[in-house]
């Protein structure tokens, strides 16, 4: 039975929020060692700018597109160029450059932990569930996109 639209069941930002808020919580009831290291304040505000500006980029175009940027609804046009050139999900790559920062802003290794099963979940279920419907969706467009450029980077 063809897909409506992606079996996306939970929005990705709270992905990465939770991954943050269990990290914080880790952090409070383990009390793990502190991240530090020379250059982490201007390594964090670099992941900051280039995860804000992937984000940002992708949503203008998704919104100049006239197609959504809800994951869980269909998307209208197969977008190549831009930010969707360096990356198929420049949106969740900017959220983990985000996440890092945070996780450098904070030295917290428990947030750092909680990165390995949000990006699982985000691969294995958002980004799987997407690209299923992309494929059915576009077909040998999308095909085409997909040999030529990268999941993540």
């Amino acid at each position: 039975m063809p897909l409506q639209h992606p079996q996306v069941l939970m929005p990705p930002p709270a992905l990465y929020l939770g991954g943050l808020l269990m990290g914080y919580g880790l952090d409070h009831a383990v009390h793990p060692p502190r991240i530090q290291f020379p250059g982490q304040p201007w390594l964090a505000l670099v992941l900051l700018v280039l995860g804000t500006l992937l984000v940002v980029t992708a949503v203008w175009q998704l919104r100049r597109a006239h197609t959504t940027l809800m994951p869980h609804r269909a998307a209208s046009k197969l977008l190549t160029k831009g930010a969707f050139a360096l990356s198929r999900n420049p949106i969740y790559l900017g959220f983990a450059c985000i996440y890092l920062a945070m996780v450098l802003t904070q030295a917290s290794i428990g947030m750092l932990v909680m990165l390995a099963p949000v990006l699982w979940v985000i691969h294995t279920h958002v980004i799987a569930a997407e690209e299923a419907f992309h494929a059915q969706q576009f077909g040998s467009q999308w095909q085409d996109y997909c040999s030529r450029v990268r999941r993540w980077l």
